[in-house]
């Protein structure tokens, strides 16, 4: 099975319109088109979970901006456009710049993941994947 990333239902949207998610199950994996409108820091956001940062694994590929990866031991990583990831539990991200990237994600991980995240701007099941047309 195939799809185009425009034909991917909408999961979730940032606030304000400063990104959106959109998100497909494809057996136990999720594929993600992601979009950052806008720079945005996750740090605050993650501060809910254990040790203040992502405890998720994730898989992508960026195709325009870049993404800061700070991890819980220090280091610090930027995926450049053009790059693909492997992002292990224990990370915070960050957008520098608008980018665009899709990822891959176990999907009971990522449904959490967006709850959790952006409670007020996960889609329900019974909602239109429409959605606001930020993109």
């Amino acid at each position: 099975m195939h799809y185009k990333l425009e034909d991917i239902p909408l999961l979730s949207y940032y606030p304000d319109g400063a990104g959106l998610m959109r998100s497909v199950k494809a057996g136990e994996m999720q594929i993600g088109d992601v979009w950052a409108h806008i720079p945005i820091d996750y740090t605050d956001a993650y501060a809910a979970f254990e040790d203040g940062v992502c405890p998720y694994t994730h898989y992508g590929y960026v195709i325009s901006g870049r993404i800061r990866v700070r991890y819980l031991d220090g280091d610090e990583e930027v995926i450049e456009a053009g790059s693909a990831y492997h992002l292990t539990p224990g990370h915070i991200l960050s957008y520098d710049e608008p980018s665009h990237h899709v990822e891959f994600n176990y999907d009971a991980e990522i449904i959490e993941q967006t709850r959790r995240l952006m409670p007020e701007g996960t889609l329900d099941e019974e909602q239109s994947p429409a959605g606001p047309e930020s993109d």
